[in-house]
């Protein structure tokens, strides 16, 4: 890794806006545009604050964070001895939970929306390990354009 941070934070909501602030810090150093930074923060969000509700129920627990940026893509671990998580295969029908009035549900649905890669382990020092990367886009005049991108947007 080119960059790398490493950050342990307790299970609590109010380490969340820490968290955030780390998150951009390493951004800044990276290719993403403003718009693709703000995605990568809602879904880094999205990751811990399930942690933080889910992983250790009443107790305290620590949630080790690490984030490093390569030549070609960022990287984001986060780490936690607590419950285990095991993320359903299937994709939620977001459509029918919004139309049913469910208020949450859609963490898992936006990190693998926004993010090239989720996975989660257990085979770990770490009860629940979730990875989540997202490739830089291609450098300006390059092949292809950068996911979610529209150069022709840009030019209205």
């Amino acid at each position: 890794m080119t960059v790398r941070r490493d950050l342990t934070i307790a299970n609590e909501t109010q380490h969340l806006s820490t968290v955030r602030r780390v998150v951009g810090e390493v951004l800044d150093l990276s290719p993403f545009d403003e718009r693709t930074r703000n995605m990568i923060v809602v879904a880094v969000d999205e990751a811990l604050a399930n942690v933080v509700e889910h992983a250790y129920g009443k107790s305290r627990g620590d949630v080790h964070l690490s984030f490093g940026l390569s030549d070609d893509h960022l990287e984001v671990v986060i780490r936690d001895n607590g419950q285990r998580f095991d993320p359903p295969q299937a994709v939620a029908d977001v459509a029918a939970q919004i139309k049913n009035g469910a208020r949450g549900g859609y963490g898992l649905f936006l990190m693998r929306r926004i993010m090239d890669e989720v996975r989660f382990a257990h085979e770990t020092p770490f009860q629940n390990e979730l990875t989540m990367v997202k490739r830089f886009p291609p450098p300006a005049g390059g092949e292809g354009a950068a996911p979610g991108s529209d150069p022709a947007a840009k030019k209205k």
